[in-house]
């Protein structure tokens, strides 16, 4: 069995990731400063919020401080034959992540096929799954520099390159398949709406992209996207 994996997640409220950091609520808001601040101390100010806006804006990509909401998997099998798509989305992250590892335990994939799946993804599945104690079904092997249990398309194409890698609808630009539905830019604004379908659909977009480009990597014919995400299960998690 092998399966295609992808994740749509939302960043951490600033009041958070300052907590989880042990910072004290910001002081001074340079906007605002009185008119009796000197230069030096609002340009100071001003430097040090910078900082924080980009301390912040990082911690977006990392598991510690951010959260899941949509979870999206292709399985197939050994011979790339579809078996089924299923999309998991909702607020209950700790729901979400239990329901997602019963089904990696029945599939019991000897392949994970992910688009930086072994800098983001699984990273950040495995940290999430720790936080709220769900015991994740197995350990999967991050170990880079191998095609095999991850076959991650970012890094093989670039050779583990940082230099070379490509986000995942430049990919499949290059490699003539059909691209993204859309960026990931518009995850929250979707997840703010209370779109959770739009967004589970979205996610399996990006998991048959990906299928798309591993198929092409390895000198094969993709399947189109009508079959591939034939009757995808959708499950609302609460």
């Amino acid at each position: 069995m092998k399966v295609v994996l992808d994740i749509e997640t939302i960043q951490a409220p600033r009041e958070e990731w300052e907590r989880l950091l042990g910072k004290p609520p910001s002081q001074v808001d340079p906007a605002q400063a009185s008119d009796e601040m000197d230069l030096f101390t609002a340009g100071a100010a001003a430097e040090r919020r910078r900082i924080e806006d980009e301390q912040y804006a990082k911690s977006a990509f990392d598991g510690t401080f951010s959260a899941i909401v949509c979870i999206g998997l292709l399985e197939f099998s050994d011979q790339l034959e579809p078996r089924g798509a299923v999309a998991w989305y909702g607020s209950n992250e700790q729901e979400l992540l239990r329901q997602f590892w019963s089904r990696v335990a029945q599939a019991r994939p000897s392949l994970f096929i992910t688009h930086n799946g072994l800098g983001f993804d699984l990273p950040f599945i495995k940290k999430r799954s720790i936080i709220h104690q769900v015991k994740p079904a197995f350990d999967v092997n991050l170990a880079k520099f191998r095609t095999d249990p991850v076959y991650d398309t970012m890094a093989i194409w670039s050779n583990w390159d940082q230099r070379g890698w490509v986000k995942l609808d430049v990919l499949a630009r290059a490699l003539n398949v059909e691209t993204k539905s859309g960026s990931g830019d518009q995850v929250a604004q979707m997840w703010e709406k209370g779109q959770g379908q739009e967004l589970a659909l979205y996610c399996l977009q990006d998991t048959f992209v990906t299928y798309a480009c591993y198929c092409r990597m390895n000198f094969r014919q993709p399947l189109s996207r009508e079959v591939v995400l034939l009757q995808p299960e959708l499950i609302d998690v609460r």
